[in-house]
This record gives C-alpha cells, sequence and structure tokens, in this order.
C-alpha cells in the first residue's frame, strides 16, 4: 500500500494512497506544526458529506492523526476558470452557492468563502467540490452565503466574469447578502429562503 507525496501544508502533509483499487488522500500533521487540525477537519468532513458538500469521508485514526478521504481528482477554480465556458461558470458558482447555504443551515462557518480559489476543486464532470475544512467550527451565526457573495463581487472575480460575458448585478446582490445576515440574526428562516432564492435569480440572469 504505497503512499505517493501530494503536498505540504503550513499544517498537514498531503499523500495519494491506493485502497482496494481507488486512489484516497491521506492527511497527516506537518511535524513542524505547533496545531493539529486535522480532528477538525475529519469531524467536518464527515459532518457535511450528511448534506452533500465535500469529498466522501472514509476514515479518522486518533492515535496516528491520520485522515483519510476522497481523493477529488480535478482543477482549482482558479485555474479551470479561463478555459470554461459561460454556463459552465453560472452552474458551477450556483452549486457552490447551494452548498454554501446548506452549510450556513447546518450551522456551520468554513470561513474561507471570501477567496475560495484553491477550495474549489472542479472535476472533469463540471462538478465543483470544496475542499480543506480544517478551519471549519460550529455557529448560530454562519457566514458562508454572505461570504460567497463578496467573493462573487469582489474585483478580482468580477473582471474575470465580465471577460466571460457573465454581469451579476453587485449592488442588488450584497443588498441581499446583508439582509440574509440580519436573518440569520433573528433566526428568520422562512424569509431567507426567499432571500436567496432571489440569490439564486441573480446569478442565473447574469
Amino acid at each position: 500500500m504505497g503512499e505517493t507525496f501530494l503536498a505540504k501544508g503550513k499544517r498537514g502533509h498531503a499523500f495519494l494512497r491506493e485502497e482496494d483499487g481507488t486512489t484516497v488522500l491521506v492527511k497527516r500533521k506537518n511535524p513542524k506544526s505547533v496545531v493539529d487540525t486535522l480532528a477538525n477537519e475529519a469531524y467536518f468532513t464527515n459532518l457535511l458529506n450528511g448534506v452533500g458538500v465535500g469529498p466522501a469521508f472514509i476514515s479518522y485514526d486518533k492515535e496516528s492523526g491520520e485522515l483519510v478521504r476522497e481523493y477529488v481528482k480535478g482543477e482549482e477554480f482558479r485555474r479551470w476558470l479561463p478555459a470554461a465556458g459561460r454556463g459552465e461558470i453560472k452552474a458551477l458558482l450556483l452549486s457552490i452557492l447551494k452548498q454554501c447555504k446548506a452549510m450556513d443551515d447546518l450551522g456551520v462557518n468554513k470561513a474561507e468563502m471570501t477567496r475560495p480559489w484553491k477550495h474549489i476543486i472542479v472535476t472533469p464532470a463540471q462538478k465543483g467540490v470544496l475542499i480543506d475544512f480544517e478551519r471549519c467550527r460550529e455557529t448560530q451565526l454562519p457566514k458562508n452565503v454572505t461570504q460567497f457573495c463578496q467573493f462573487l463581487c469582489s474585483t478580482s472575480l468580477a473582471a474575470k466574469l465580465k471577460n466571460k460575458k457573465i454581469i451579476i448585478n453587485n449592488k442588488k446582490l450584497l443588498e441581499l447578502a446583508k439582509i440574509y445576515k440580519q436573518n440569520i440574526k433573528n433566526n428568520s428562516q422562512e424569509e431567507n429562503a426567499k432571500i436567496f432564492n432571489e440569490m439564486v435569480r441573480l446569478v442565473e440572469d447574469g
């Protein structure tokens, strides 16, 4: 059961391993890191699978600190975007927005949705998969949707979308995001469902 080194991060190292004819991703703590986030990532990867978010959780060994999950084959969003078509991009953005809503409904905050360039993997089937949940936490005030709306309206992304003839009404989207955030504070779930549907239509119409 040999392994191939994949990547090194501040808090963990990633490897690829063959298990039962399938390639899986293995994460271990970076020996130089004081903080161990793998237990947290394992917990939230497993939890979020329940709402269709993230790569499939396989196992976590508390003693060795080894996390094993599905290896998602594809490209980072930042590398996929330049060659993607208008329809493909809109479909992907809508998918990620809906995944953000699923996390919000579960009361989980990913904390990285304002700049998710490297945290979205696009598969060959054009499916967007969110990865890396080590910074997740449970909260009554999740911000995934509002942060992703900020990303959609950011200068860095808006210019790229404009080149693809995708023009989202940023002012309106940010207004809706502000209302959405306030509704979360007020626990107005029914009203927020309506606001979210308006957000979806803005992206669809972009």
